[in-house]
């Protein structure tokens, strides 16, 4: 599996590149938020075009965390 870093704006996926594999990263993924935006994401995943995939999931995951399910 590779590792990638992922970088939201307006909970939009503008990058998205693999980062050194020497990472720790315990699980699938690991993100870091401000207020209901992902600000961006480690993840494992075997390509790019699935990392990207687990990102827009991550976004889904945080909105539903700060503002609950029926906000989404």
């Amino acid at each position: 599996m590779n590792i990638y870093k992922v970088i939201f704006a307006k909970n939009t996926v503008i990058d998205c590149h693999p980062v050194d594999n020497h990472f720790k990263l315990e699980g699938q993924y690991y993100y870091e938020h401000d207020k209901g935006q992902p600000i961006y994401a480690i993840i494992k995943a075997p390509s790019e075009p699935d990392a990207v995939q687990m990102a827009n999931g991550i976004i889904r995951e945080v909105n539903e965390k700060v503002f609950g399910r029926d906000y989404i």
